[in-house]
């Protein structure tokens, strides 16, 4: 059994969808102008909840997103949704009055293009909203969206729009299994092998101690890209790893999100840059002095003097290490690297990227 661990820690039932439909109806049973319902587009069993209850008011439908009309559209194709009123189309449901209408619609947690936040500012092509519409967030607000989501509510409130959500009244469950949840599943599957997954790590490791208290014989604790092997006979383990991870188009090139490019990037975009050539003659003496160039590196009133500094460093380090042959070359490079980079750090509060050309001539 491949299981969800979200709501490992939570005691009891996650609650039911036919609680929450119950509720919603009463809420919205008594709202005389335009409803808007925002959820996830995904969560079909809120979205039979919606039009069930926009039936019972008598009211017609309208999806508002492209999630939420692709979402409808597959769980149509699957056999959902049955016997239920048809959505009419966002341009037909301007023209229905606003007590007889219920949108439902995308960007529940205030994604900035989803159809909530466009409707809110005024921009939606399709959906207006008034002084004396309500708009119900049925959905949770997830750790994380809570400043970007109050600005949105805040901002509709200005308006003089109703707010319904999960904080003022009963307009959501998890589709997460709490505890009690769990221990049903478990009852009922009986699994010999079980894989917790859809959590942090602290909400896996929680979820192989469960199984263990259910007496669950091989629960195999796996990260992203782990490939467990499962054979007749033998315990369930992993062994072997595939590639995971962002990829990102980096110019024209593929890279994973741990790309040298990229890290380089930003540390010349935090740190800015610091280059410096030593040219080296066939006796192992320096030639004039070392030519520094930067980019990036702050400098003005006391530390513009941080140049004269890195020349003594310079050549304070070159004297301890014999320049007549290059095999020492790498080890100079990587004391200069880390020395210059200390000297700027002391002085401008930066350690710049920093490349050594060692020339001889």
């Amino acid at each position: 059994m491949i299981c969800d661990s979200t709501n490992v820690f939570n005691p009891g039932r996650a609650g039911s969808e036919l609680d929450v439909r119950k509720s919603l109806l009463k809420i919205m049973e008594n709202k005389q102008k335009r409803i808007i319902v925002t959820s996830f587009a995904s969560n079909v069993a809120r979205m039979e909840s919606i039009f069930y209850c926009a039936e019972k008011i008598g009211r017609q439908i309208s999806l508002v997103g492209r999630s939420m009309h692709k979402i409808y559209k597959a769980a149509k194709q699957c056999g959902y949704l049955n016997n239920l009123i048809k959505p009419i189309d966002p341009r037909e449901a301007k023209k229905i009055s606003r007590e007889k209408i219920v949108y439902l619609c995308t960007g529940s947690q205030g994604e900035p293009n989803g159809a909530m936040m466009r409707i809110s500012n005024y921009i939606h092509p399709d959906v207006l909203i008034e002084s004396g519409d309500t708009v119900i967030f049925s959905s949770k607000i997830i750790p994380g969206n809570e400043k970007k989501l109050y600005k949105l509510h805040n901002q509709l409130v200005k308006n003089g729009v109703e707010v319904i959500s999960e904080e003022n009244e009963f307009v959501h469950v998890s589709g997460h299994p709490n505890r009690e949840d769990l221990k049903d599943m478990y009852r009922w599957v009986k699994p010999k092998s079980v894989i917790p997954v859809h959590g942090e790590h602290r909400h896996m490791f929680e979820h192989i101690n469960f199984a263990k208290e259910m007496q669950v014989p091989y629960p195999v604790k796996v990260e992203n890209g782990d490939i467990v092997q499962l054979f007749p006979g033998e315990k369930p383990k992993v062994v072997d790893k595939a590639p995971v991870g962002r990829m990102y188009v980096d110019g024209k090139i593929s890279v994973g999100e741990e790309s040298q490019s990229i890290k380089d990037r930003k540390n010349l975009s935090y740190n800015g840059f610091l280059e410096i050539t030593i040219i080296i003659n066939d006796i192992g003496s320096i030639v004039k002095k070392p030519i520094i160039s930067f980019k990036g590196i702050p400098s003005s009133g006391e530390n513009s003097n941080f140049i004269f500094d890195l020349e003594d460093q310079i050549q304070k380090i070159c004297k301890t290490f014999s320049l007549n042959s290059s095999h020492q070359d790498y080890n100079l490079i990587e004391a200069l690297k880390t020395n210059c980079r200390k000297t700027v750090k002391e002085k401008t509060g930066k350690r710049p990227y920093t490349n050594v050309n060692l020339v001889r001539i």
